[in-house]
């Protein structure tokens, strides 16, 4: 796998993920049961955004730099504030110096009780998830994919997330999404996911979807597409979704809110943020 996520990391994606996994996170704090999160491609946990190597790519710049030095619009204020804090507390107070992926911002957010297992297949990517989150929580040398339903069926007194972000790399990453997923609800029907995906055009975004209903015909499914441009090139990231399953109360209003925010801030001219349940 050629992936490596530092070269995106903090671009409009990441902050749309990531505000809505910030809302999620929260909104789960009062649940009785004790949360075990799984991260079925955690990357390194958090990036040097001064990296030369990375920052080669200027997606940060454009991304979570470009954010925060404008005004924030209100779905995406908590997201930011947490990276200040972050960078504040490792000493970057008038720049951003770091960013934090998914396995480091849920273990800020996590309860005494909860856990985290992040899966992560490149070596030196894992050697560096390791060495960031353990031993608050959990780092794997493995198929997030296959790990999955292996926790749904052991995990019996928790309450469960799911955060499903793949590389992209290999077309049957859609489809293995949608096989985790029923794999993993025909376990713990009431298990939660919240999954990213590009949109680079409709077709693939639309069988995605379809498949989705098809394959998880009792799941609440509420799909939120970020359209930053017209789909009309296929060869770009012309934008992101999210997918969530069994989300909580009110989530779809997160997301429609964090959508409509993403492209009014990172949008141009025929840009989108729209909501559907399916």
């Amino acid at each position: 796998m050629n992936y490596r996520h530092g070269f995106h990391a903090g671009n409009f994606a990441d902050l749309a993920k990531h505000a809505a996994l910030l809302v999620l996170l929260r909104s789960l704090r009062d649940g009785h049961k004790p949360l075990r999160v799984v991260d079925t491609h955690a990357g390194a946990g958090a990036y040097d955004l001064s990296d030369a190597d990375f920052a080669r790519s200027k997606e940060a710049e454009a991304g979570i730099k470009h954010l925060l030095s404008h005004n924030v619009p209100d779905s995406l204020k908590p997201l930011a504030d947490y990276v200040r804090a972050k960078n504040a507390s490792a000493g970057f107070h008038n720049r951003v110096g770091l960013y934090p992926g998914s396995p480091v911002l849920t273990l800020d957010h996590l309860r005494a009780g909860d856990d985290y297992i992040g899966c992560e297949l490149r070596n030196d990517d894992y050697a560096l998830l390791r060495r960031r989150i353990e031993p608050r929580g959990e780092a794997i040398q493995a198929d997030g994919y296959a790990i999955a339903a292996q926790v749904a069926e052991d995990s019996g007194e928790h309450d469960l997330l799911y955060l499903i972000d793949p590389p992209f790399e290999l077309p049957g990453d859609y489809a293995a999404i949608v096989t985790t997923l029923t794999d993993v609800l025909d376990l713990r029907p009431d298990a939660r996911a919240l999954v990213w995906l590009p949109v680079k055009d409709l077709e693939t975004f639309d069988s995605f979807l379809r498949h989705m209903e098809r394959d998880l015909p009792g799941a609440d499914i509420v799909a939120a597409e970020i359209r930053l441009r017209p789909l009309w090139n296929p060869m770009k990231m012309n934008g992101c979704a999210l997918v969530a399953v069994n989300g909580p109360d009110g989530f779809a209003a997160t997301l429609e809110a964090i959508a409509r925010d993403v492209v009014a801030v990172f949008g141009e001219a025929g840009g989108e943020g729209r909501v559907r349940r399916l």
